[in-house]
């Protein structure tokens, strides 16, 4: 079959200014390709990328986009303009909807079914997409909160199919180190206040052997929440380092190969729906400490393959901390936890998590 995956204005594929969904997707289109199918992909343009070109197999398309403003109604029209842009480049059997307008601008005469990939959740715009044939929920939470928005008679639309662990484990051949990692983007909603408190409030006599190294862009143009909370978090000082954006697979997956913990305190009212980064840190070994946010339910298992921490509470920098210190006092739980989290990588391969996609989309192409 052929397969278009069209992403949003703001980023390119390969993912070379970071996001998680275009990583992803990145990494599918390459495996259903593997499988037999002819895949497009459409991205914003980038000056170090070809407009067209071919890469492992994947016809890689790319429009001319934007850089993320700071106002969510601009960043709407950029994206409509970006979106009407790709309609013309629209011809397939299958179409992956990454962005907010397609759903809207579609039309399903000759240019094939329309797999709206559904990554944060849900908001008002869903009653307006009549033209969907599904709606794939990432995560369970996801799903669950589709099944509130969506319309009666589009409840038959849904269907669940998680997201990979989007790479190739590697060995590099070097031991795990007294390291306690972050990576995602610098926003509020992820936390980062919270965790380095928690971590400078851990007594110097635990903690005085260990860094905080957190990962991740604070610029708003690629998504984080700007200087100003960048410079409140540098302000908090402590044994913390800043590494900033690391879009290389290979150097970020070296970060968690060297790291003893990974902790990911995202926060109640994010938009995040099936965040990658825990996964790919339990993948490599990490013994991970998650916030009890629900859209990790579906594979953490507190106390058993990560550790888990209450952030709805007003003491939950304590809560973090003493899960941390857990952790740094006993390297026989590091090892424990860290070892059984490595199960992920096999239960969300992307070989696995391609083959649901092809199954789900041969079930709705031979439906009339």
């Amino acid at each position: 079959m052929k397969i278009t995956i069209v992403q949003g204005a703001f980023l390119p594929v390969p993912a070379i200014l970071g996001g998680a969904v275009e990583k992803i997707y990145d990494k599918l289109g390459q495996e259903f390709v593997k499988m037999g199918h002819e895949v497009v992909h459409i991205s914003r343009r980038h000056v170090s990328l070809k407009n067209v070109e071919i890469t492992n197999g994947v016809q890689h398309i790319r429009i001319k986009g934007f850089s993320t403003p700071k106002s969510l109604a601009i960043l709407k029209l950029y994206d409509l303009f970006y979106t009407r842009r790709t309609l013309s480049h629209i011809d397939s059997d299958i179409v992956i909807s990454n962005t907010f307008w397609l759903p809207i601008l579609f039309s399903s005469k000759g240019k094939g079914k329309l797999y709206v990939s559904v990554e944060r959740r849900p908001q008002w715009q869903f009653k307006f997409y009549k033209k969907a044939t599904k709606f794939r929920a990432c995560s369970l939470m996801i799903l669950e909160m589709l099944k509130v928005k969506l319309e009666k008679e589009d409840l038959k639309k849904l269907c669940y199919i998680p997201n990979p662990v989007p790479f190739d484990l590697k060995d590099f051949k070097t031991d795990k180190v007294n390291k306690i990692l972050f990576v995602g983007r610098l926003d509020q909603e992820k936390g980062l206040h919270i965790l380095i408190d928690a971590f400078n409030s851990i007594p110097t006599s635990v903690a005085k052997e260990w860094e905080l190294t957190i990962v991740g862009p604070w610029e708003l143009a690629e998504g984080g929440a700007g200087v100003e909370y960048f410079e409140s978090l540098k302000k908090r000082g402590g044994n913390v380092n800043f590494i900033g954006p690391v879009y290389d697979q290979d150097q970020l997956s070296k970060y968690y190969y060297e790291s003893k913990i990974f902790v990911y305190p995202i926060q109640d009212g994010t938009g995040d729906a099936g965040p990658v980064a825990p996964r790919e840190a339990m993948s490599y070994g990490c013994a991970t400490i998650l916030s009890n946010h629900p859209c990790f339910d579906e594979y953490a298992v507190g106390e058993t393959n990560c550790l888990r921490f209450n952030q709805s509470t007003d003491h939950q920098i304590e809560d973090l901390k003493e899960q941390m210190i857990r952790l740094i006092s006993n390297p026989e739980l590091i090892n424990t936890i860290g070892e059984s989290a490595k199960k992920v990588y096999e239960d969300f391969s992307t070989i696995k998590i391609a083959q649901m996609f092809i199954t789900d989309f041969e079930k709705e192409l031979n439906e009339k």
